[in-house]
């Protein structure tokens, strides 16, 4: 019993267990500085959700709960960027209501600028010169969305110190290397946790003001901010969420919320030192806005798979219609849908768009051909087909149209 240690972090039900690996403590420590943390020695009534076990000098078997695979074998600091990982999803295990965004989160003006990006985007390192720059970091890497009782969305600081990828590229400035040198957070020849940045509190909230995504180029270019399509807003942040528990009707409410209200940018860059001093004096983050869910929107939880059980069989001999429930948000250039068990997002094509508009009413296959070929002249008919077919094919798997009863039939056609 002596071995075994349980932490127990402000937020998660489950706890994390540690067999003789109290060596990772002083690291933990440094890594997320302002995540509080509470340790047991006795078992706690809830399994622990990782298990890290020591298994020689400063190696590590890293083992999840909710995994069959067998343990993945680590570093110290690589062990810690595992155990961070699982966090994120025991954070929403913890409290479902949550959304949570792949990204970075840093403060500007008592707003949170968000960076939903996918990795090698740059968005660690942007916060970490953002940090050094005297920016407060929320996150470099996945935001909790909280929405408060006044209906503001905000993001909830995760208290992880950021991190950087080694070696520093060379075109970093001896300024910016000397600062990362210094730090006094743990290290490996991949990472280093900046434990000495400006860092949010856990659970520390502030309202979103803005959504920038990320373009790094590799040739030399100066940092550009410039305002992007709603649509590609919703997208970056909807590929980006891995609130797996929301029923996604919600979640595609909560982002249509966002990105109706907040200014929207694409930042495209080239070094990250220059990125952030230009994001620093861009007059765009001054004055932000606010963004807030209806009061009609309830963060309901997502149903279990229904599995294929649950998609509609689809038969091209039977007229179908568009199934009750479904949640539709359009923009300018952006079609999206959730099923009414809120199983998933889809977004539509121009061509299935212009289907789904169809099935407004029960219509048959040969119909809708029909009508898109005249509307299409230009393109063969056998290809409208096979795409006609193959979109309704996908939105019955997709719990999205259903056949269409003889009652619904008599009075289209009476119409």
């Amino acid at each position: 019993m002596g071995d075994t240690i349980y932490l127990q972090f402000d937020g998660l039900k489950a706890p994390v267990q540690l067999i003789r690996a109290q060596s990772l403590l002083p690291l933990l420590a440094k890594a997320l500085p302002n995540w509080p943390v509470h340790m047991h020695h006795s078992p706690p009534d809830t399994p622990a959700f990782i298990r890290i076990l020591g298994v020689e000098s400063n190696m590590f078997a890293v083992a999840v709960t909710a995994e069959k695979t067998a343990p993945r074998r680590w570093n110290a600091v690589n062990a810690i960027c595992d155990l961070i990982s699982e966090m994120a999803w025991a954070k929403l295990r913890s409290q479902p209501e949550l959304l949570c965004v792949h990204g970075a989160a840093v403060e500007f003006c008592e707003r949170l600028v968000l960076f939903p990006n996918t990795r090698r985007a740059g968005k660690s390192t942007l916060a970490a010169v953002l940090a050094r720059l005297g920016q407060t970091v929320f996150t470099d890497d996945f935001l909790p969305i909280e929405i408060a009782r006044n209906r503001v969305i905000s993001g909830l600081a995760t208290g992880v110190a950021p991190r950087i990828r080694l070696p520093i590229p060379p075109e970093f400035s001896h300024a910016f290397k000397a600062w990362v040198a210094a730090d006094s957070g743990p290290a490996n020849p991949q990472y280093k946790f900046l434990s000495d940045a400006p860092l949010a509190k856990a659970g520390a909230a502030r309202p979103l003001g803005a959504i920038v995504t990320l373009l790094r180029r590799d040739d030399p270019t100066p940092p550009r901010l410039e305002p992007i399509s709603r649509a590609a807003a919703m997208e970056a942040m909807i590929v980006q969420n891995f609130a797996r528990a929301i029923e996604s009707g919600a979640i595609l409410k909560t982002v249509e919320a966002l990105t109706a209200s907040l200014p929207a940018y694409q930042l495209t860059y080239h070094s990250g030192e220059d990125a952030a001093a230009y994001l620093q004096a861009h007059t765009a983050f001054s004055g932000l806005p606010v963004a807030k869910l209806g009061p009609d929107i309830v963060m309901r939880p997502a149903p279990l798979d229904l599995g294929q059980a649950g998609a509609h069989a689809f038969d091209s001999a039977q007229p179908h219609r568009q199934c009750a429930g479904v949640t539709e948000i359009k923009t300018d250039d952006a079609h999206f849908l959730t099923d009414k068990n809120g199983m998933a997002i889809h977004r539509l094509n121009p061509g299935s768009s212009a289907i789904w508009r169809l099935l407004a009413e029960p219509i048959g296959l040969d119909e809708i051909v029909a009508v898109l070929c005249a509307a299409f002249p230009d393109i063969a008919p056998a290809q409208i087909r096979a795409d006609s077919l193959a979109a309704l094919q996908q939105f019955a798997h997709s719990r999205l149209i259903e056949a269409a009863p003889a009652a619904a039939l008599q009075t289209a056609a009476a119409r």
